[in-house]
């Protein structure tokens, strides 16, 4: 399955346990990149619907972590965490991510996931593809009805404003 909107130009496809979502930026990978990797840019951009992040850690190694919090429009704390398992910079990130405490303890409310990030030169632009593989078909359905998709979306679009606001 792909699905094209020309006006935030997001491309899905769907597999078995993974999906994809593609979008091209108008701005060079080493900036992109940058933009998901340093925690005061992550926190400007990455939360969806009126969400906040007011805390972002980002750990950028192999084994390191990623813990933040996404505070929704009513106060409501959720928070995150990510291992990394690869980093190659400016190229791809690769991490196991869940649900967690506020101490970065993995919680058991939504599947973990694997999500692998690669940043790719297109014509003077950069394609971010995300991938985020599920254990297994069920994992996936649940995780595209709860709007997984539709979020990471909205973010993209954060994203695309916020690198006109950054530096290189």
């Amino acid at each position: 399955m792909e699905k094209r909107s020309t006006s935030e130009s997001i491309v899905l496809r769907k597999g078995e346990r993974d999906f994809v979502v593609e979008r091209t930026f108008d701005a060079p990978k080493a900036l992109v990149f940058k933009a998901f990797t340093r925690p005061e840019h992550v926190a400007r951009w990455w939360a969806p619907g009126g969400y906040t992040i007011p805390v972002c850690k980002i750990d950028l190694r192999p084994g390191g972590l990623w813990h933040y919090c996404m505070r929704s429009p009513e106060g409501q704390d959720q928070w995150v965490r990510a291992v990394y398992r690869e980093i190659v910079e400016p190229d791809r990130i690769v991490y196991v991510i869940t649900f967690a405490d506020e101490e970065g303890n993995p919680t058991e409310e939504i599947p973990e996931q694997e999500g692998t990030i690669t940043f790719d030169d297109y014509a003077g632009k950069t394609k971010v593809s995300i991938r985020i593989m599920l254990g297994t078909a069920e994992e996936l359905k649940w995780t595209l009805e709860m709007g997984m998709v539709e979020g990471m979306t909205e973010t993209l679009g954060n994203l695309a404003k916020l690198l006109n606001e950054i530096e290189s």
